[in-house]
Formats: structure tokens, C-alpha cells, sequence
């Protein structure tokens, strides 16, 4: 894998995402996945004034940033992103489903890459675990919740499951 040419496609991205932002930041969290005809890239950032973090599809309308200036830079966040997905395969690597990156306005940076399937969960429900997951966020409709709090049972329910063969293979 070309080192050099992943760091570029790390820093382009970045910088698009920072490009986006009309305020003054200091962190991002931004979830990108490439799937088999879809993508999807939104983040999340803080601000020093705000403990809340500011979600990218509503600057648009919090910061009276034209739409089509907004979405212009999103569909450069998706071209990144495919063609950082597109290295990886060129080199034989294992293809990532989805991936989050987490960077701070002093350089300090992060990548978690994931390769679960996708395909039994909507792009909604994918949003509902990562906000909450990586954000703490909580979410606002009923449905929202109810899929969340089963979501949560069922990743008890499953480490419950794995510690019962643990244990019984001591």
C-alpha cells in the first residue's frame, strides 16, 4: 500500500471537511462509507463555546451557507472518500465498509477503519449507533430510541452469549 498516497487522501479529506466548517472548530468526527452503489459522509464537530456538537448537513441552514455551495464540497467529500476506498483495493487490501476519522485543530489524528456488513441495517439505523457511539448523542424520536435500546440488548445479549462458551471452555 502506497503510504505516501494514503496520507494525501487523509489530508485531502480533512481539509475539505475544514473547508466546510464556517466557524472556529476543534474536533471532528466524520463517518464515511462506500457500499455497493451508495455512499454516505457526514461529521460532526465542537466548537470551544458549545459542548454540543454542530452536525455538516445543517450548516447550510445554522450559517446561511448557500445549499449548492454546501453540497458541492459534500460531493468532494465523496470523491475522497471513493477514491481513498479505491486504493485500498487497488493494493489488495481488505475493503472497508465504513470508517471513522477523528482530528483535532493541532493535527492530532485518528482512523478506524470497519469491514461488518452493512446489509442489516438502513443508512438511518447506522447513523442512530455511530452518534451514539462515538458522540454520546441521544436520539430524539420515539422509533429512534426503541432501535437503539435494542440494539444495546442485543450487544449484552451477545456478550452474555460469548462469556457462557467462555466459560464453559475453561
Amino acid at each position: 500500500m502506497n503510504d505516501e498516497k494514503l496520507r494525501k487522501l487523509y489530508n485531502e479529506i480533512a481539509e475539505v471537511v475544514i473547508d466546510t466548517i464556517p466557524e472556529k472548530w476543534f474536533k471532528v468526527y466524520l463517518y464515511g462509507e462506500v457500499g455497493e452503489g451508495a455512499q454516505e459522509a457526514y461529521f460532526y464537530y465542537y466548537t470551544e463555546e458549545n459542548s454540543t456538537p454542530i452536525y455538516s448537513h445543517s450548516i447550510f441552514e445554522i450559517f446561511n451557507v448557500p445549499e449548492e455551495e454546501y453540497f458541492k464540497k459534500w460531493h468532494r467529500l465523496l470523491d475522497c472518500i471513493k477514491r481513498m476506498k479505491k486504493e485500498f483495493i487497488d493494493n489488495d487490501q481488505e475493503a472497508w465498509t465504513n470508517f471513522t476519522m477523528i482530528f483535532d485543530n493541532t493535527g492530532k489524528f485518528d482512523i478506524d477503519f470497519n469491514y461488518d456488513d452493512l446489509s442489516d441495517e438502513n443508512s438511518h439505523e447506522r447513523m442512530i449507533i455511530w452518534e451514539y457511539e462515538h458522540l454520546g448523542l441521544m436520539p430524539k424520536s420515539n422509533s429512534g430510541k426503541k432501535y437503539l435500546e435494542k440494539h444495546l440488548k442485543n450487544l449484552e445479549d451477545t456478550k452474555n452469549e460469548y462469556n457462557i462458551i467462555y466459560d464453559k471452555s475453561l
